[in-house]
């Protein structure tokens, strides 16, 4: 077997498919096809180039970080055309048998490479028993017993609690067992983020100049703002997790202004999707992403931010003063509907009444029916109450809340235990995440639930790296007087 497998990792082809997917160019290729695929709206053929670049990937490459590319982009591969989502056309794509089988088996041969790298990984012992691990696998039983007990549990309560743990403990051993980590580690993953979020813009930006009736009484009407494969609430999310990348870079690189500049751009892009929720949180990242950027940089680098960081905001109060009619045109309707958090307080308040219905293991993710609109157009995507704490305590009860709790407090713990400046840039892209889910779902999504679950394993996988200024540190000797 040993042997079998040293032959395989020596072949020349594995060689050169890792070389490739490991290089610069495979992200950008990957952003290619997918753009073009998406406005083409081949759906099918997007999602086996997805599944073979995913398998092709697992089984060559030694270091999984470039898996990271295919965990964003996977969140982007349904078109508008083939939507089954109220927002768009309700087609019936994905329920079409000749589709629904392809994408049933696209899926089985991921999942089954997946778990062979999976059982390899803890065969060479790359993967240990963490009480990280640990909590991870409580929150993971939590989610399996949603519900249990209460009069209206389904079978798919079950079915869909399985999908959830399944993507949090396998995507979690999978980074955390497979991640040779250095700083070039967190350098590819800070550039998937950078590509993605140009592909996101783009996808941002094509829609404001083509989609009819966007433009409406001197405002915008921010219902037509969707994709296909999520609507303006999902790629504000996405676009908060990026944003922290262009700053990596801005705070290390030389002419790190220039990253800077990608990253005050993808910010205003994100306030062009009118996502309430992405708007506030991308208001507070902005602060945190700046100051983090002055602190990190050094000597030029620090004073040619300084001097972006002037001219940005006295060219965004230029803007905001010559088109404020515009502007609070635009914003006068969110902020009426915000008074009840765009339905979300009614949620809140049915999660409290559910809770009490069932305090132990809740009732479970199929019982909200009547004030969630469903927008995902997928049955087996259950309506949620649009927090994760909330949505943990009235769906999983006192156990769920007590294992997210403690789940949480271990990845607080894993972060402080080494800070360093490349750790801090991953737990500030999983905060983003966070604050963004205090008023959604996302963690439970599937594809979020994926991102969610890698930037954890990345978290651990970490925790013994240091950076170059702790290795320095670390290798000055120390002077002692004499006496």
């Amino acid at each position: 077997m040993s042997s079998f497998i040293e032959r395989y990792k020596n072949s020349i082809a594995v060689k050169k498919i890792a070389w490739f997917i490991d290089s610069p160019f495979f992200p950008i290729a990957l952003a290619a096809v997918i753009l073009l695929l998406y406005y083409l709206s081949l759906d099918m053929v997007m999602i086996w180039f997805m599944a073979v670049c995913a398998i092709a990937m697992l089984a060559t490459c030694r270091d999984v970080t470039p898996a990271f590319a295919i965990v964003l982009f996977m969140h982007i591969i349904i078109s508008v055309k083939n939507s089954p989502s109220p927002l768009g056309d309700r087609s019936d794509y994905f329920v079409r048998p000749e589709i629904y089988i392809q994408v049933a088996v696209a899926i089985s041969l991921c999942v089954a490479v997946l778990i062979a790298r999976l059982v390899y990984t803890v065969y060479r012992k790359k993967f240990r028993f963490s009480p990280l691990f640990a909590g991870l696998v409580a929150l993971s039983v939590s989610v399996l017993l949603n519900g249990a007990f209460t009069a209206e549990y389904t079978a798919m309560n079950l079915v869909y609690g399985i999908f959830i743990a399944a993507i949090y403990i396998c995507i979690f051993m999978l980074f955390s067992g497979n991640l040779d980590v250095t700083k070039r580690t967190f350098e590819r993953i800070a550039y998937y983020c950078c590509v993605f979020s140009v592909v996101l813009a783009t996808e941002l930006i094509v829609a404001y100049a083509t989609y009819d009736g966007l433009f409406v009484n001197g405002g915008i009407n921010r219902s037509k703002i969707f994709f296909g494969w999520g609507m303006y609430n999902t790629m504000g999310m996405l676009f908060c997790v990026c944003v922290p990348a262009w700053f990596y870079f801005a705070a290390k690189k030389k002419f790190g202004f220039i990253y800077a500049i990608g990253g005050l751009f993808s910010i205003v892009m994100t306030y062009m999707t009118l996502s309430r929720q992405s708007m506030v949180i991308m208001s507070v990242l902005a602060v945190v992403c700046a100051v983090w950027l002055l602190i990190c940089s050094k000597g030029r680098e620090r004073l040619f931010n300084i001097i972006l960081l002037a001219v940005v905001a006295l060219v965004m109060t230029l803007v905001v003063w010559i088109n404020f009619d515009f502007i609070m045109n635009v914003l006068e309707p969110l902020i009426e509907n915000a008074q009840d958090g765009g339905h979300r307080m009614d949620l809140w308040d049915r999660a409290i009444e559910d809770f009490l219905k069932a305090p132990i293991f809740g009732v479970g993710f199929y019982y909200l029916k009547e004030i969630d609109v469903g927008l995902v157009g997928l049955d087996i995507i259950p309506k949620m109450y649009h927090d994760t704490v909330l949505q943990m305590l009235a769906g999983c009860g006192i156990v769920g809340l007590v294992a997210y709790a403690v789940h949480r407090v271990q990845t607080i713990w894993s972060l402080i235990k080494n800070i360093n400046f490349e750790r801090v840039y991953i737990g500030i892209t999983i905060g983003a995440f966070l604050l963004v889910s205090i008023f959604d779902n996302h963690m439970f999504y599937l594809f979020p639930t994926i991102l969610y679950a890698a930037l954890i394993g990345v978290l651990k996988a970490s925790e013994s790296y240091k950076s170059e200024a702790q290795t320095a540190k670390a290798a000055k000797p120390v002077i002692t007087e004499r006496n």
